[in-house]
């Protein structure tokens, strides 16, 4: 019923492939009813058979004179002709309008898909393997396309023929029909059980490729540790469960299909020997005439290929109904973070950032945050240190609301923000992680991402600041070059270079860097902390680092320690006050100084 609210806005297709499915039923009937007369004229030798043709046809033709006979001969090669044409282009119209208006609704399933996954919260993405991700948008669509566009258009056009070779059948002999269809019951039950069963073998299918998927990922995102530390064998050990695991649930998914074939034959020809038993003794006693027998024995065998159809066809449908099922359950997700019903726009930051008694926890977990005040101004530098788990990332986190606050509030400019818009607030935030991320595509398209109008001016202008331009102005097609799936094709260092160009190009009121110059060589490191010195001016910047030389010109530092505020105060305060910073600044400086 979902899929059908996709269909509403290719309706038009839909009806005219429908219209092309009743005119291919029709000319499929067409031919079922006139094989009999059409026999009896062959082997009368043009004598008979022709009325049957003639009650077809807005013409009349006295064929019991040799001048009618011979018209009649020349026409019906020429109806049977047309009568093929129209049927050729019915089933070209259904095939091809089909095909096009189920690939419109995959078109539009994929990208609401895909939208609702890009606005989903962090902590979803943080919980989800990315290859069951992946799998949704790639495995389960395509067996929703494979139903959508060929199995649904089989059903619908082999039901059609159905009912038209049925109904033709019973138009033949109503006796002979009821006869004949008293199987059709005992065929539907099969088909009914198959479906049901491989709908479930579908499911467990599409389950076992999304842990292949997941196993896949995690090899090549971490092969270097693999391979570092040896664990080759472990890793074809446990890839070899998995896709055992997938091959168990294929076997019967084969078996289940392998049976579906031979029984709806068996019933099909039982109850064709059935009827062929039935209908001779009928004509045998001249209650029933051979032609009117011929006619119905055709409507009965071209029956044959449509039910064979219908059944074969269950395999399809089932795969489509359990990826459609998988797909809007990940639809159904609602993000944890999202605008309320009354969110204001925030033009552009100007006053302050607050933390007011704020905690956070995830979800199942210890808090990481517990009673934060904080108040930073616009165009202060504040640097957050701590050892590792102390709530660092966390803290910045909540500015944009990657997560929102288990208590408290954060402010922004006075205003919760939970009552901004999402988009509102994080234009006014520039962002630089620890993990590098860059796109497969040039080095313009990368540092362009929050400001995709920017002029050549501005990107080099930002590539300066970051200490980039050098690098990038000595790659083969500069700004153009392609860099690779995660900025493969540039060292560690020019790709954090890059994200830090890519901040800057915004020119957002607050700066987060999380680790920025995590990844650089010590001249780099110095180079980009001038850079970003510079870039902070008259910005409120959150500055996370492990290397305290980092962060001694900040206006203000802040130590956590298990999720609070331990110290706070400049470079030589917290130096003087012998505290946690001092251990931190001497374990790493000490035998430097």
């Amino acid at each position: 019923m979902r899929l059908i609210a996709y269909l509403k806005p290719h309706s038009a297709g839909f009806i005219a492939a429908i219209a092309c499915m009743v005119v291919l039923a029709g000319a499929t009937g067409l031919y079922a009813y006139l094989v009999g007369p059409l026999l009896k004229y062959v082997f009368q030798g043009g004598r008979t058979g022709g009325e049957e043709f003639l009650r077809l046809l807005p013409i009349h033709l006295d064929l019991t004179t040799d001048i009618g006979r011979q018209r009649f001969a020349l026409l019906l090669p020429v109806f049977l002709i047309v009568v093929g044409l129209i049927k050729g282009a019915a089933y070209f119209g259904q095939f091809f309008l089909m095909g096009i208006t189920g690939q419109k609704i995959i078109k539009d399933l994929r990208k609401d898909l895909h939208d609702h996954m890009t606005g989903l919260s962090l902590s979803f993405y943080h919980t989800s393997a990315p290859g069951t991700l992946i799998s949704r948008l790639t495995n389960d669509v395509r067996s929703v396309e494979g139903a959508v566009t060929t199995a649904v258009a089989t059903v619908l056009r082999d039901s059609l023929q159905v009912i038209t070779l049925v109904g033709l059948a019973f138009y033949i002999d109503w006796k002979l029909a009821s006869a004949a269809f008293l199987v059709f019951p005992i065929a539907i039950w099969p088909i009914v059980g198959f479906g049901r069963l491989l709908k479930k073998v579908a499911t467990m299918s599409q389950e076992e490729l999304a842990f292949v998927a997941d196993r896949l990922h995690e090899l090549v995102s971490g092969i270097r540790v693999v391979q570092g530390f040896g664990q080759e064998e472990r890793e074809k050990a446990r890839f070899e469960t998995i896709n055992q695991r997938l091959y168990a649930v294929m076997r019967r998914s084969f078996a289940v299909r392998a049976l579906q074939s031979p029984v709806m034959e068996f019933l099909g020809v039982a109850g064709l020997a059935a009827v062929i038993w039935y209908a001779g003794a009928r004509v045998s006693s001249g209650d029933l005439l051979p032609e009117r027998f011929i006619s119905f024995f055709a409507a009965v065998f071209m029956l044959y290929q449509p039910v064979k159809g219908l059944g074969r066809v269950n395999h399809q449908m089932a795969e489509g109904w359990a990826g459609a099922e998988r797909i809007f359950t990940l639809m159904d997700m609602e993000p944890d973070v999202k605008d309320s019903p009354s969110a204001r726009h925030l033009t552009r930051f100007n006053d302050k950032v607050v933390f007011e008694n704020v905690e956070f926890a995830y979800p199942g977990r210890e808090p990481v945050l517990n009673g934060v005040n904080l108040s930073v101004k616009r165009g202060e530098v504040v640097a957050i240190v701590g050892r590792s788990g102390a709530g660092k990332t966390t803290i910045v986190d909540l500015i944009p609301r990657f997560y929102d606050v288990t208590g408290g509030r954060v402010m922004v400019d006075s205003v919760d923000v939970r009552d901004l818009t999402l988009s509102s607030l994080r234009r006014n935030i520039g962002l630089v992680t620890q993990h590098t991320v860059l796109f497969h595509d040039t080095v313009r398209v990368n540092v362009t991402y929050g400001k995709p109008d920017a002029k050549d001016d501005e990107i080099w202008n930002a590539l300066e600041r970051a200490s980039a331009r050098e690098f990038v102005d000595n790659l083969p097609q500069g700004l153009d070059t392609f860099i690779g799936e995660g900025g493969l094709m540039l060292s560690g260092g020019e790709r954090q270079r890059l994200t830090i160009a890519r901040a800057l190009l915004v020119d957002p009121p607050i700066l987060i860097l999380d680790e920025a110059t995590s990844a650089l060589d010590s001249e780099a490191e110095r180079c980009v902390q001038r850079a970003v010195l510079e870039a902070v001016k008259d910005r409120t910047a959150f500055v996370i680092a492990h290397r305290l030389s980092t962060v001694r010109n900040a206006d203000k530092i802040l130590v956590l320690n298990k999720g609070r505020i331990e110290e706070s105060g400049t470079h030589n305060e917290l130096l003087r006050l012998e505290g946690e910073y001092s251990k931190l600044y001497k374990a790493q400086f000490f035998k430097e100084d």
